[in-house]
């Protein structure tokens, strides 16, 4: 029976390998899937801010086409010096068609140091809608702006000059330095890293497109994302995991993250080697990275080895819990059958020699003697009874006599094989049921057990000896364990009147003896 609770604690472990590994499966797609979650968002912000500065780029190009140098613009008129400040522009709460402003424009020096071509540019960007909002600090987009390459800039929303101005302190800013030509030669849309905003907006990052007119370098539009809306971007199913979602750049630098805004670099390193969308492990725990977004960015989790295996047992725990009741169901059951085998088989032992008791040797007797008739091979019964057991118990006591069967049936049960059937047959009388045996070799047999229980001491120096009948189904054409143990019985009879502790084997003539004398 072992065996079986072996086998099911192997079946329970193996339960248990199995769904965590499914569980580890199922939090992993859980991640990927809310991964490409936040790819999607980030990637859809950045198309958004893409295709608005491609169509102010164009509506720009456009307006250089048309500007009338004949024709200036009605706000020129509103433009003032700001000595003070080094600065010339809109004060930033002009309206124009009685509506105000929602961008203003400032520059570097006076009005009296703008040239021509400048006062063009100036008039091509004012040409633009700028009483409709193009951001605000409550969008996704914090400012849009376009800056010119001749000191000045065109800010949205509007703010006061006092507040901010244009200086040549805004070129050496990554808005403007990756639309350069000498860092951006080929004119693309690039985005920038983190950094800290000149207008006091706090960290950003910024969407920049170069505007060029006749191949000649005019300046950039760009769009400013807030890092409060990045993290905000940044959010999971799996609401644990909330503080551990970064977006980082290609070059390993945190861009946005709720729980260290200022982390300057992941734990993990970028390299060629970079798997997306596979949980990979690294000194600190474990990682999984979005594909990369727009070239500049991905979005990365981080776990630590206790926060996976938490969702791991908090996404299995129903499971586990199921299983582990039909294991312990299933042990409950075999621990069952357990207990009703042994219950079986000890309503099948007499209580105290161990053996059979007398209903289980006659059944299991009756069934041996039926295969030996239908194989006609020979079986043997050996009738064993302890001579003067009544005197033992007297002189000694009933414990004395209780060691004496427990004694002769330890000695039977060392002398006989596995297929022999011993039980207990009365009081002090004991039965061998003895398969494919014939009158000869049972007769050995039991003067073997006979001379052993001779030499055998029990309870101190205490010995018995037996009185044995021994008796073969076959020679004499008997077909039930009943007639057999008759035959026994008077061959035991016979032992008893020729002065006991001796082996007789069932004949013929005692059949005669038996008939004179009763």
């Amino acid at each position: 029976m072992k065996i079986f609770y072996f086998l099911i604690i192997i079946l329970w472990g193996g339960g248990l390998v199995a769904v965590y590994h499914q569980g580890h499966s199922h939090i992993e797609k859980q991640l990927i899937s809310t991964l490409k979650d936040n790819e999607r968002e980030v990637g859809q912000l950045l198309d958004v801010a893409i295709a608005y500065n491609e169509s102010i780029k164009e509506q720009l190009i456009f307006n250089f086409d048309l500007y009338d140098i004949s024709n200036p613009h009605p706000l020129i008129s509103s433009f003032k010096n700001f000595p003070e400040l080094n600065a010339f522009g809109l004060q930033g709460n002009e309206t124009i068609a009685g509506h105000p402003l929602t961008a203003n424009l400032t520059g570097i020096g006076s009005m009296q140091d703008v040239d021509a071509e400048m006062w063009s540019e100036i008039n091509v960007l004012l040409g633009l809608n700028l009483s409709a909002p193009i951001a605000a600090k409550s969008h996704p987009f914090i400012w849009s702006y376009y800056t010119s390459q001749k000191g000045f800039i065109l800010l949205s929303p509007s703010v006061p000059i006092e507040q901010f101005h244009f200086t040549e302190y805004n070129y050496s800013k990554p808005f403007w330095l990756i639309a350069t030509p000498e860092e951006n030669p080929n004119k693309e849309t690039r985005i920038s890293d983190l950094y800290d905003d000149a207008a006091g907006a706090g960290l950003m990052i910024s969407v920049s497109t170069p505007v060029y007119y006749h191949d000649v370098f005019k300046g950039a539009v760009s769009l400013d994302v807030g890092l409060d809306y990045l993290n905000k971007v940044l959010h999971s199913d799996l609401s644990a995991l909330d503080n551990d979602i970064s977006l980082i750049s290609d070059k390993g630098q945190v861009i946005a993250n709720k729980a260290f805004k200022d982390l300057d670099n992941v734990d993990f390193k970028l390299d060629e080697q970079v798997v997306n969308y596979t949980l990979a492990q690294y000194s600190g725990g474990y990682y999984i990275l979005s594909n990369l977004i727009k070239g500049k960015f991905y979005v990365a989790y981080q776990l630590s080895e206790e926060q996976l295996q938490n969702l791991v047992v908090e996404n299995i725990y129903g499971r586990l819990v199921i299983v582990s009741m039909f294991v312990i169901i299933l042990w409950l059951l075999v621990k069952l059958f357990d207990m009703l085998c042994k219950t079986k088989k000890l309503a099948d032992l007499d209580g105290l020699s161990k053996l059979y008791n007398r209903m289980s040797l006659e059944r299991l007797s009756n069934e041996a003697i039926d295969m030996a008739i239908k194989k006609d091979e020979p079986i043997s019964v050996i009738m064993i009874d302890i001579d003067f057991f009544k005197q033992l118990n007297d002189e000694h006591g009933h414990y004395a006599g209780d060691q004496g069967i427990i004694n002769v049936a330890s000695v039977i049960k060392r002398s006989v094989r596995k297929i022999d059937i011993v039980g207990r047959y009365g009081g002090e009388e004991f039965v061998i049921t003895v398969p494919n045996t014939n009158l000869e070799t049972a007769s050995y047999l039991a003067e073997r057990i006979r001379t052993e229980i001779e030499r055998s001491a029990f309870n101190g120096n205490t010995k018995v000896t037996v009185s044995i009948g021994v008796a073969e189904c076959q020679a004499f054409a008997l077909h039930s364990f009943q007639e057999l143990c008759k035959k026994a019985d008077l061959a035991l009879y016979q032992a008893k009147e020729n002065g006991r502790n001796k082996c007789v084997v069932y004949s013929y003539d005692m059949e005669i003896y038996n008939q004179r004398h009763s």
